[in-house]
């Protein structure tokens, strides 16, 4: 049962809505210092959030605590992820916080806090359970079923394996380019990686990708084997392609790389619902720890901050690595 709002708080705080012009300005605002996924979440939060306090009357900027609470349970209502519903009162606490300084922020209150741990609660969602992690056994699986060798058929198998190899974020696989790829030692290819979501200033990092053991999985050759059969040659090195095989210039969005990678996910007897571009970095992960690998080193890879946040993908390492009924004389 999801939380209410307390009936001392009910009363709408009835106000025109904001000009659409303000709107902007604040969406823009709102946009500084962060990536551009992140920059397009903002600005996609206030709009909703301004939109919702338009149609219930109630006033958007300067809010009263009971119009962003009752906004939250709106949100629970409706099924949106905690971690949605979390970036969101984080949107608004922004955007109050820079046009009323010293005022009170009412995304920051008690009881807006308490109805977003409410709706945490209620959904069991205390382990963080995240992505499902998209292990080497799923990904084999992927590319036994993606034949061909058509500039589509190789695209989305050196996309899979290259996702699950480097451990990269969709964000970042969309923006690398042919320029970013380091093809100079012969254990395989160094890919710069320019910028991303933890790395707003483009200090960069490197993920070198070793040649696999097995050709028909070897991340390495089916890149080059994709790069060949589609003629890329410069700019984005992952594109679209239509069902004619017309390469694209332009580099994937977000969305067309979760579509390819759900699309062949299917094709392996997946659920799509399972299967998104984050789930290959928590596989990349798991399997590297469960492999014995340091931390540190898988980090280096991933652009992690801490061990803390890696660890929430080590889920399939910790996996029955102890016989706990043996121990117990079962």
């Amino acid at each position: 049962m999801l939380p209410t709002i307390p009936s001392s708080t009910a009363a709408a705080t009835v106000d025109a809505p904001l000009a659409p012009e303000l709107v902007q300005r604040i969406a823009q605002a709102l946009e500084a210092e962060a990536s551009a996924n992140t920059r397009r979440a903002y600005r996609a939060d206030w709009q909703h959030y301004v939109r919702w306090c338009a149609g219930q009357q109630r006033r958007a900027l300067r809010a009263a605590v009971d119009t962003v609470a009752a906004y939250v349970v709106a949100l629970g209502a409706e099924g949106f992820a905690v971690s949605t519903i979390r970036r969101r009162v984080a949107t608004i606490s922004k955007a109050h916080g820079s046009q009323a300084p010293g005022a009170v922020n009412p995304a920051r209150s008690h009881l807006v806090r308490g109805v977003v741990r409410g709706i945490w609660r209620t959904r069991g969602s205390g382990h963080g359970k995240g992505a499902a992690p998209i292990l080497p056994g799923h990904v084999r699986s992927m590319v036994d079923e993606l034949d061909g060798d058509t500039p589509r058929a190789t695209r989305d198998r050196a996309l899979v394996l290259f996702l699950l190899a480097s451990g990269v974020r969709r964000s970042e696989l969309a923006a690398i380019t042919v320029a970013d790829l380091d093809w100079s030692d012969p254990r395989g290819v160094v890919v710069s990686i320019q910028r991303s979501k933890t790395d707003q200033t483009g200090v960069g990092r490197e993920v070198s990708i070793t040649r696999g053991r097995n050709p028909s999985t070897c991340p390495v050759r089916a890149l080059r084997a994709y790069l060949t059969a589609a003629g890329v040659q410069a700019g984005p090195v992952f594109r679209g392609i239509d069902r004619h095989g017309n390469v694209s210039d332009r580099g994937m969005t977000g969305a067309g790389v979760a579509y390819v990678v759900k699309a062949a996910g299917k094709l392996a007897g997946l659920s799509p619902a399972q299967v998104s571009p984050h789930g290959f970095r928590a596989g990349h992960v798991s399997a590297r720890l469960a492999a014995g690998e340091d931390a540190a080193a898988v980090m280096d890879t991933t652009g992690h901050r801490s061990v803390a946040m890696l660890r929430r993908y080590d889920r399939a390492s910790r996996r029955f690595r102890l016989d706990v009924s043996g121990a117990l004389g079962l």
